[in-house]
């Protein structure tokens, strides 16, 4: 198997010159989902890569009197070639996906540009895309089941705790999801988009030590997803693909006996789908 019966070639992109703020909001678009955003010439040469962490960490600011409305107008005045990732790791098209997928796993990528000769941009493959051939592999006796891969050392939030709280947990743990338990009993998940959509709008007037205040003093109960799909421990790691893939997530929280008892994420996914591409 290689790379190139699974990357998909429509890939959206910007150049060097596109603001930030428009990357932005390429981003952001409902629906999109989009992390990361090759950066090409007109040629379509690929000369970098942005993420949302790339403009998250653009957008931050010292200044507590700074509204967001200006720090969107600074945001507008960067270039995507000030803050974009000009080494890039790449694949071929012909790379074998266990190879592939070992850079993704070993560097904690999302995503692979896929590029030709003269470094031109031909595709791109995400760990979405591995997980889906993941699930499509016909024989049950390589499938192992979550309960042998699940983490069982859960970094977990109360419904108490602030939204200030809850992003310096994910921050100092390099986490995006994170359960919110009752004693062991999942009520809810807090992931690094509810906190960012729990943000008041960038038109706001209110300062930064405004929402600073705001942050501290709301609870994670107020926005946190509720309605939380979760896997028990013995269906197979495909099956918890299937379901990542399906409902577009990173995280899925696994409970037995209504009781929170471990996490499987993509990349563990992903670490199941290379094992039995290299016993195949």
């Amino acid at each position: 198997m290689y790379v190139k019966d699974f990357m998909h070639t429509g890939v959206t992109t910007v150049t060097p010159d596109t603001r930030v703020s428009t990357a932005y909001q390429i981003m952001a678009m409902r629906g999109a989902r989009i992390r990361h955003l090759p950066v090409v010439t007109d040629e379509m040469t690929l000369v970098g890569i942005i993420t949302d962490r790339d403009i998250r960490r653009a957008g931050a600011s010292d200044a507590p009197s700074m509204a967001e409305h200006e720090l969107l107008y600074l945001l507008d005045r960067l270039r995507v070639r000030d803050i974009m990732t000009p080494q890039v790791v790449t694949v071929r098209g012909t790379t074998p996906v266990a190879e592939a997928g070992q850079e993704l796993l070993q560097k904690k990528f999302g995503c692979l540009p896929v590029v030709r000769d003269a470094n031109r941009l031909e595709g791109i493959i995400t760990v979405a895309d591995l997980l889906r051939a993941y699930t499509g592999q016909a024989d049950p006796e390589r499938l192992v089941r979550v309960g042998s891969m699940m983490q069982t050392r859960v970094i977990t939030a109360t419904p108490a705790m602030s939204l200030a709280e809850v992003q310096r947990l994910m921050r100092h743990n390099n986490i995006r999801h994170v359960p919110v338990v009752s004693g062991k009993r999942l009520v809810g998940m807090m992931t690094d988009r509810d906190l960012r959509e729990a943000l008041p709008s960038p038109a706001t007037t209110l300062t930064r030590g405004e929402i600073a205040y705001q942050m501290e003093t709301t609870p994670i109960k107020a926005c946190m997803t509720r309605d939380v799909v979760w896997v028990s421990s013995d269906i197979t790691m495909a099956d918890a693909a299937r379901v990542l893939v399906q409902r577009k997530i990173g995280c899925l929280p696994v409970v037995d006996n209504g009781t929170l008892v471990g996490v499987v994420t993509d990349m563990d996914c992903l670490r199941a789908f290379l094992h039995t591409v290299s016993v195949a």
